[in-house]
């Protein structure tokens, strides 16, 4: 006997008796009078649940479009992992916010068939591809094969996953028995036109028919009302889930594996650290660039940072270009603290400083408190700005401000650290202090939290080195998102020669393998 037919008699020897329970039960109901009775039971019931999730899952409000640029409104982030993330570069945040638009735009009939399916995923894979790419004639296209493979892999990783996690048996479904499932679906069909010629025969009582269609209505409409819900929101998330891949695609995150970024050091850093006569670090060490005017006390920080005399000190420009110092500190990663020429107000200087800043991943600007002449300064900072947000694909380094020398502020003979800088702090040194921080702060567009007063004379006593380590840790996150994106640009830019070669001999190894079958 064929396999068919045993699973066949043996369905109907198991399901048929089952099955014949329903209509036994109903035929119990009407002999015993109480029917009516059950549909209105059934009738309130289903009322009450249908109210109660129309409840539970209510439609959120009405949502303003968010503004280019922003991926959230000032009612947080949309539903459906709709969160972008922190180390997007500004030109990625405005290809999320037109996804978002995508997401919430969106109808469940977009994901009814298998054409609309792919013509929702093909325009959000435009939307951002013309957002990171606006000035390529062909976006779309504007990646690599090794990127596509690499994104490929990550999307059947999650896929398997997900489907072996949240599918029941999908550990052990196989593609043929997919295939069977998918040719019964005929079967729906024929399922609806019998339901609908029981409807016709139980008309024989018309009340009691009459209160199971209410009921049936209600349940239709609650099963169609929590299906396009959940469908909507299975559309949002299927949108934001291919904007975020796209996101990394044409951003050039999937350019770099992950063991190549932890082994990759930029030729400016190796560059760096054989000038400063260290040896070579295993990855790419943070690069925090220190700035300001002559004479500022740009080299007593590096001093007070490494805790040993590295850099030159006079009144005078020390440092003729910029000087790289190793900085190993327990616990924490390598770090190249590059010194820069103070700033005097020649014209080239701000072009050159926006050259540095656009290998660094963070920035220390010292500034002198007891200097109001903050004007280079000023204009170095605004051209600083001005460069970063004239490139959306790059990330601006997350600054600190270090206002120096605080020991020379009024009253001049007193110096007695530490000091209590809050507002009720009745000490005239603390008042100058607390005073030479809101100046400095609305003078070069900082945020007061952001400016750390310090005194960096060995001889006065060293104030505050700590609270500058401090606040660099408290932005290290925003560094590190910042060094991912200035190395994925740097690799984008450049050409290994070393790889070229070994791709060409690898090549060549093939095509004699080929001629000698």
């Amino acid at each position: 006997m064929a396999r068919g037919t045993r699973l066949l008699l043996l369905g109907v020897g198991l399901i048929v008796p089952a099955l014949t329970l329903m209509p036994l039960g109903v035929v119990w109901l009407w002999q015993q009078g109480y029917a009516l009775h059950w549909a209105a039971g059934s009738c309130l019931l289903t009322l009450g649940v249908y109210l109660l999730q129309r409840w539970l899952l209510r439609a959120p409000g009405p949502r303003a479009a968010p503004a280019p640029g922003t991926a959230e409104t000032a009612a947080g982030p949309p539903p459906g992992d709709g969160t972008p993330d922190p180390g997007w570069t500004p030109a990625e945040l405005a290809a999320w916010a037109r996804v978002t638009e995508i997401a919430l735009a969106v109808k469940t009939e977009e994901l009814t068939s298998r054409e609309a399916f792919m013509a929702l995923a093909q325009r959000t894979i435009e939307a951002v591809a013309h957002e990171i790419h606006p000035r390529q004639t062909e976006p779309l296209w504007h990646f690599t094969v090794p990127e596509a493979l690499a994104l490929i892999e990550r999307v059947s990783g999650r896929l398997r996953t997900g489907i072996a996690d949240s599918v029941p048996l999908g550990d052990r479904l196989t593609v043929a028995q997919a295939l069977k499932l998918y040719r019964w679906r005929s079967a729906i069909g024929v399922a609806e036109r019998a339901y609908d010629l029981w409807r016709l025969v139980r008309v024989v009582n018309p009340m009691a028919a009459a209160t199971q269609e209410l009921r049936e209505q209600a349940t239709r409409r609650l099963y169609e009302w929590g299906r396009e819900e959940l469908g909507a929101r299975l559309a949002r998330k299927f949108v934001f889930e291919i904007g975020r891949g796209a996101i990394d695609l044409y951003g050039g995150r999937l350019r770099l594996s992950s063991a190549e970024l932890a082994t990759h050091v930029s030729a400016r850093s190796k560059r760096d650290q054989a000038s400063a006569a260290e040896a070579l670090a295993t990855a790419e060490p943070l690069r925090i660039l220190i700035a300001g005017q002559i004479s500022a006390g740009k080299s007593s920080l590096v001093n007070a940072l490494m805790r040993q005399v590295r850099a030159a000190v006079d009144v005078l420009p020390t440092t003729p270009g910029v000087t790289a110092h190793v900085l190993t500190r327990e616990g924490e990663p390598p770090t190249l603290l590059l010194d820069t020429r103070g700033l005097a107000g020649e014209p080239d200087e701000t072009q050159r400083l926006a050259g540095e800043a656009d290998g660094s991943d963070f920035i220390l600007w010292v500034t002198n408190a007891a200097r109001a002449d903050r004007e280079a300064d000023r204009a170095a900072l605004a051209a600083l700005r001005a460069e970063f947000a004239r490139r959306p694909d790059r990330r601006m380094p997350p600054m600190l401000l270090v206002l120096s020398h605080v020991d020379r502020l009024r009253p001049f003979a007193e110096w007695k650290p530490p000091y209590d800088l809050d507002a009720v702090s009745p000490a005239p040194k603390a008042a100058s202090i607390r005073a030479a921080i809101e100046a400095a702060s609305a003078d070069l567009g900082f945020s007061t939290d952001a400016v750390v007063p310090a005194c960096l004379d060995e001889g006065a006593g060293l104030y505050n080195v700590e609270a500058i380590w401090a606040g660099i840790m408290a932005r290290l996150s925003e560094a590190k998102r910042t060094q991912l994106v200035r190395c994925i640009g740097e690799h984008k830019a450049s050409l290994d020669w070393g790889k070229v070669w070994s791709q060409t001999l690898g090549a060549g190894r093939v095509l004699t393998s080929l001629v000698r079958r």
